[in-house]
């Protein structure tokens, strides 16, 4: 092979194993984002599979035994309804505005209450977004028929979170297995489509590396022949 054959020869191999190089590169960063997509997977199982839901029930009386069957979601309607509908007569206070939450407006307004007493939020009559705010504290159980709820001291809110145990005859705070089928199904897909995709990226990667192999080989095989032309160029000159 003659010297310009040689140089060339050996350019075209240094470019394929950068090429080589840039690609196992790329693989093996594809393999990192999909092991971390693993760990987000793997969070959101966990959070699923360890989530609750706030379950309200009537009170009953057996014999002067109280008896709760908690079997439904906790709604907005089962907060304000009356103790003698089957209801808790308490009513809900907004713990950024003080003031207290409805649906929509009362018509007609109760007497002594203003529009400014009011927070009107269409959303609480969703079981979701109203648990959501009753366990970050945005929203405060306080008793139906208490008065200038604004004026009332702050520290005695508190006392009246779904948490105390003067709601536990109302409420229960219980491990939400319904969406428990789905994240299972969800999780073990995801699991199965990564471990397709990262053992192809592995035969992938073995592959390169042994295509790396074989250029290192054949690089170092032309610079020889480089070398030996060059020696036998200078003795030719000597």
């Amino acid at each position: 092979m003659g010297m310009s054959a040689s140089q060339g020869r050996f350019l075209m191999l240094t470019a394929q194993k950068s090429n080589n190089e840039f690609q196992a590169q790329s693989i093996t960063f594809q393999r990192m984002m999909l092991a971390e997509n693993v760990d987000q997977w793997t969070d959101e199982y966990n959070n699923a599979m360890g989530n609750k839901t706030l379950l309200f029930g009537q009170v009953t009386s057996n014999n002067g035994t109280n008896i709760v069957n908690y079997n439904a979601r906790l709604h907005y309607d089962d907060i304000v309804r009356e103790e003698a509908d089957g209801g808790m007569g308490m009513s809900l206070i907004s713990a950024t505005s003080n003031k207290i939450v409805v649906p929509t407006l009362p018509d007609p307004l109760p007497e002594g209450k203003t529009r400014d007493d009011y927070f009107v939020c269409p959303d609480v009559n969703d079981a979701d977004f109203l648990e959501k705010n009753l366990r970050e504290g945005n929203f405060m159980f306080v008793d139906f028929n208490m008065k200038n709820i604004v004026k009332f001291d702050e520290s005695e809110w508190n006392k009246m979170l779904y948490s105390d145990s003067r709601l536990t005859c109302f409420l229960s705070d219980v491990d939400d297995k319904t969406d428990d089928n789905e994240a299972q199904t969800l999780y073990d897909k995801r699991l199965k489509e990564f471990h397709h995709a990262d053992k192809l990226m592995e035969c992938e990667l073995k592959r390169l590396e042994t295509e790396h192999n074989a250029l290192e080989t054949e690089i170092e095989s032309v610079q020889k022949v480089i070398k030996d032309n060059v020696e036998a160029s200078f003795k030719t000159f000597g």
